[in-house]
């Protein structure tokens, strides 16, 4: 069986590289394994499932994604289940995938540079994707789920009331962009929460697959590594 892990910030992130595996896939071509893992510093550390598969099924491609917990963890968690992956368990590729907030622009490069120190890259290279500055401008890119969220707020609404417009501005130059989407679903008088499937379930997969992931090149990367391991159907 052909095995990816990918290890996520948290719930929201989990959510949405659920649904995109599903969307580049086809939903019936993968499995898709969900855990949590906590702790481990000053408390111990436990891995929980999310969301089990059946281990019997016949399909050819397993994902396992990891909710670290933490802005800060994914790497770490990573580091701690490298071996029994890569070496024990054989997955062929395994991805990082963190928030650059509330970090600033300046500390991009350097953050960058660092990921991938200290990282094993054998039997398999870690991959690493930063959501600049926060997965939420991947959410503002895909402008066309406002509509799905209500009907009053627009693109031209946005413009006009918060001075940015999600359809042409270079939305990694946000520097809060949870905060910003937010604020546009207060426009409907609506609001956001982080790890709530309701923001996911309103977004349009294969526009994001098709063309909010060429205005980030991250996301591009993301879409790619999942296409390369999983061929679209």
């Amino acid at each position: 069986m052909n095995k990816m892990a990918v290890f996520v910030e948290g719930f929201t992130e989990l959510l949405f590289v659920d649904k995109l595996i599903q969307e580049i896939a086809n939903k019936n071509s993968v499995v898709i394994e969900k855990r949590s893992i906590r702790g481990g510093t000053n408390v111990p550390r436990t891995s929980s499932l999310i969301e089990a598969v059946d281990t019997r099924t016949s399909q050819r491609h397993y994902v396992l994604i990891y909710d670290c917990g933490a802005d800060n963890a994914v790497k770490s968690r990573m580091l701690e289940e490298y071996e029994g992956l890569a070496t024990r368990a054989g997955y062929s590729s395994i991805v990082c995938i963190g928030d650059v907030f509330p970090l600033a622009p300046a500390d991009i490069k350097k953050l960058e540079m660092g990921l991938p120190k200290f990282v094993p890259t054998k039997p398999v290279m870690v991959e690493f994707i930063l959501s600049i500055m926060e997965i939420e401008a991947w959410f503002l890119a895909e402008h066309t789920h406002f509509a799905r969220v209500d009907p009053t707020i627009t693109c031209d609404v946005i413009a006009l009331n918060l001075g940015f417009d999600p359809r042409t501005d270079d939305l990694m130059l946000r520097p809060n962009p949870a905060a910003d989407l937010h604020d546009c679903h207060q426009l409907g008088g609506k609001s956001y929460k982080k790890a709530h499937s309701r923001q996911i379930d309103a977004l349009d997969f294969a526009e994001i697959y098709m063309s909010v992931s060429h205005r980030f090149p991250y996301l591009d990367q993301l879409c790619a590594t999942i296409t390369k391991f999983l061929p679209r159907q």
